[in-house]
């Protein structure tokens, strides 16, 4: 095999040692710079873009003119070109640059035992594309493993769908990883994306061979990618068939999920001389090229294909990476293989069985940290994780693979409890990975480092890093991941109760699901959205939401959390329609239900929900009951700016329970303990709901002149930093207040806070008739009990002076 140098004025450029030498003498030169002149070099034959040059030197496109022209400046200084004279770098006006020097090319042999390629390795639950990556004189080079998103012990509080450490292992490994040759940037805009579909393998072939379907489907979109072709992630691909049921997927379906202009179809046969892919390249049900390639390897034929491929677009074929056909490397691509198919099993078995030539390699143990990840195997993915750090010190040894390294722990440290920690090793990473054109791997570490940023509380900082991450994986065309991220910043949103964004977002995230045929994401999404739009007060829409899931749900095979949690969510839909029979029904076995358990908040709030329904229907003492122990509202895991609304409304339903059950020490005991642990967190979720606790609790004791300025700071904050359904929360209580002790006018100045959702709401139809009888308005009050009347379903409509039958 060999690798390419190249020979131009009285310098020599190793692009595989990644190494320029003046006259023998080494040139030390920036990571960015030495990238610059590779690709200039490599794409001589033609003028390269400005757009694609900082893509292929940034990995990212929102980089300034400025940047790119100041990186030219320093590297004609470096060659002996100047502005004036571009012996050896010609400016295009408007366009770009052009690699003019006469250019000799040297292929030097490469050293020691040929070892295996990188071979692009699937993600178990995310797609994920390309990054270069060498290893060290213990290994072959190889694709570092995926990280398939991994269930934590116990979750986070389901109502926003986050699954702290399940996203920051997918942050830290769902990639793909290539060996010692850069990847090949796609250009944004400049070509449509190509899909490779599974390669079909001809009959009466062994079963052994079973794995070159995807094997080889992955291989080829590796090679194209890396010859700078926009190319459709494996695992989008993966995924879509999967979810379909089907291996034959129309060009439809994919174009509509994937975004894919074209796809490569292919199969393979064995003959007695070896192998034979056959290639096509189609659009719609034209076919656009054929290419075939023969080989006594299959993987060999598929890169013979792809090159014709390649050449039929007058492309320059990548260098066979070393050792590609060699026995370690098939290994490790049915190994992928496994990995791509979510075969853990069999992915498991093949590294326990690996060759003696791989056992004990970095490449190997990779893959097993990242499958102790999916097994829930966390102490043994950490101690895996942390002696690749050791092999790896620092980024002289091999910058991708040690940001690989770096992600990767974050995930235990996280489930440890130390996101502070989990912060640092995301962070290095990606400073590690800011000077090398890895956008796949750089938008995963800026996504998991987001999310830690989010549960952190620090949410400014955390919006940067999803913008950022976005930008990254849009470079890679990767829809599927892209739409996870999405799903990420609409939380971001939600906790910023900026919800009618947010519910855009899960909108749009639904749709994309919906096109993969990805049933528990469709469900999350759609839960979530259904969530967003009680909070809006659009309880009819929810309900329409939640109906829209149930067919997506009833496709999950082996999904009792993703029922759980959904039936929560359904509850909460249902009871905000005034279906509250319903609701009960579903949420009282949730609190038996095993799968329960390992979710963080999930009981708490299947017991604020079902005392909430309790007080509606006149039970304050059975109310109490399930609010009574305070312990729970105190577990330290929930004191995080995530589980805001889940403390707030807690404890607002327990001091509302506990005076109505009549224990009025206690009720006001709550409620200054809640005023102090709002005012000490400064949340506005908590601050909202313990002004409007601080108020009841004074209004009801007689201190009204106390009560109604809480009350007016309580409005003032839902109006403020609140949603809807906060306004009208402490409108229902402050108005109603206001009505029963005659103060019309001021009730009136309240309620009509809340007169544009009284169409659509139950309880602010219902203070609004509240309103017009005490004001003596008869028509008003017809109106609006005829809107109340609508919206009720097995709640009470009663006001002073006027009854629903």
């Amino acid at each position: 095999m060999s690798r390419p140098t190249y020979r131009f004025a009285a310098f020599e450029l190793d692009s595989a040692a990644r190494e320029l030498r003046q006259g023998g003498q080494l040139v030390v030169v920036s990571p960015k710079i030495f990238d610059c002149l590779v690709w200039l070099i490599e794409h001589r034959d033609r003028a390269v873009g400005r757009d694609e040059l900082i893509a292929a030197v940034w990995g990212r496109a929102d980089v300034a003119d400025a940047q790119l022209g100041q990186l030219m400046r320093k590297l004609r200084r470096i060659i002996g070109d100047d502005g004036d004279g571009q012996t050896i770098i010609r400016t295009v006006p408007r366009f770009g640059y052009r690699w003019i020097a006469p250019t000799g090319v040297l292929d030097t042999a490469a050293s020691g035992t040929p070892e295996p390629p990188l071979a692009e390795v699937p993600s178990a639950a995310q797609a994920a594309a390309g990054a270069a990556s060498a290893l060290p004189p213990d290994a072959s080079p190889v694709a570092a493993a995926p990280t398939p998103v991994a269930a934590a012990r116990r979750r986070p509080w389901p109502a926003l769908a986050i699954v702290l450490v399940a996203l920051l292992v997918a942050a830290a490994g769902a990639q793909r990883w290539f060996a010692r040759a850069p990847l090949a940037p796609a250009r944004p805009g400049s070509e449509e994306a190509i899909a490779i579909l599974p390669v079909e393998i001809g009959a009466g072939i062994d079963s052994e061979w079973a794995w070159l379907r995807l094997g080889l489907m992955d291989l080829v979109a590796h090679h194209l990618r890396r010859a700078g072709l926009v190319v459709v992630p494996s695992a989008n691909v993966v995924a879509l068939v999967r979810n379909e049921g089907t291996p034959a997927l129309e060009a439809r379906r994919v174009h509509e999920a994937t975004g894919a202009g074209s796809l490569i179809t292919g199969d393979a046969e064995r003959t007695a001389n070896g192998w034979v892919v056959r290639l096509q390249w189609r659009r719609d049900e034209a076919v656009l090229r054929e290419a075939e390639g023969r080989d006594v390897d299959a993987a060999g034929a598929a890169r013979q294909a792809g090159d014709r491929l390649l050449g039929w677009l007058q492309r320059r074929a990548p260098a066979a990476l070393p050792g590609a056909d060699a026995m370690p490397a098939q290994w490790l691509q049915r190994i992928d293989a496994a990995l791509l198919d979510q075969d853990f099993a069999t992915a498991r078995n093949l590294i326990e069985q690996a060759p003696p030539d791989l056992q004990g390699t970095s490449a190997l143990l990779l893959r097993q940290a990242d499958l102790d990840i999916t097994a829930e195997r966390n102490d043994e993915a950490y101690a895996a994780y942390a002696e690749l750090l050791r092999r790896f010190p620092d980024r002289e040894s091999d910058p991708v693979v040690r940001a690989r390294a770096l992600m990767g722990i974050a995930g235990p440290l996280a489930q440890r409890g130390d996101l502070a920690g989990a912060q640092r090793q995301l962070g290095e990473a990606i400073a590690l990975l800011q000077d090398l054109n890895q956008p796949d791997l750089l938008g995963e570490a800026l996504a998991g480092r987001a999310m830690l940023r989010m549960v952190l509380g620090d949410y400014d900082r955390a919006d940067s890093d999803f913008s950022q991450g976005r930008i990254a994986l849009e470079l890679g065309g990767d829809t599927l991941r892209l739409a996870r991220l999405e799903g990420q910043q609409a939380n971001l949103l939600a906790l910023r109760n900026r919800h009618a964004e947010a519910l855009a977002v899960w909108d749009r995230v639904a749709d994309r699901f919906e096109r993969f045929g990805d049933a528990r994401n469709v469900v999350e999404a759609l839960g979530n959205a259904g969530i967003e739009r009680l909070a809006l007060l659009e309880s009819a829409a929810a309900l329409a939401t939640i109906e829209r899931a149930r067919p997506w749900l009833a496709r999950i095979e082996d999904g009792a959390l993703t029922r759980v949690i959904f039936d929560y969510t359904q509850a909460r839909v249902l009871a905000r329609n005034g279906r509250d029979g319903e609701a009960r029904s579903l949420l009282e076995p949730i609190l038996e239900q095993p799968a329960a358990l390992p979710v963080l908040g999930l009981a708490l709030a299947v017991r604020i929900e079902l005392a909430r329904l309790e007080l509606a229907h006149g039970n304050p003492v059975r109310a109490a009951r399930l609010v009574e122990d305070e312990t729970a509202l105190d577990e330290p895991a929930l004191a995080t700016p995530l589980y805001a609304r889940l403390r707030a409304s807690g404890r607002l339903t327990r001091v509302r329970a506990l005076r109505a059950a009549g224990q009025e020490t206690r009720a006001q005991q709550a409620a200054q303990r809640f005023t102090a642990l709002a005012e000490r967190s400064g949340e506005p979720d908590m601050l909202i709901h313990a002004l409007l606790a601080a108020a009841e609790q004074d209004w009801a004791a007689g201190r009204r002149e106390t009560a109604a300025p809480v009350y007016e700071a309580a409005l003032r904050e839902a109006n403020r930093s609140g949603s809807p359904s906060d306004v009208a929360e402490v409108v229902a209580s402050y108005g109603g207040a206001l009505i029963g002790a005659g103060d019309h006018v001021r009730a009136a100045a309240v309620v009509g806070q809340v007169a544009r959702w009284a169409a659509q709401d139950f309880d602010c139809a219902l203070i609004q008739a509240r309103l017009y009888a005490a004001l003596g308005q008869t028509d008003a009050l017809a109106a609006a009990l005829a809107r109340a009347r609508g919206l009720a379903g097995e709640r009470s409509v009663s006001i002073a002076g006027a009854a629903a039958p």
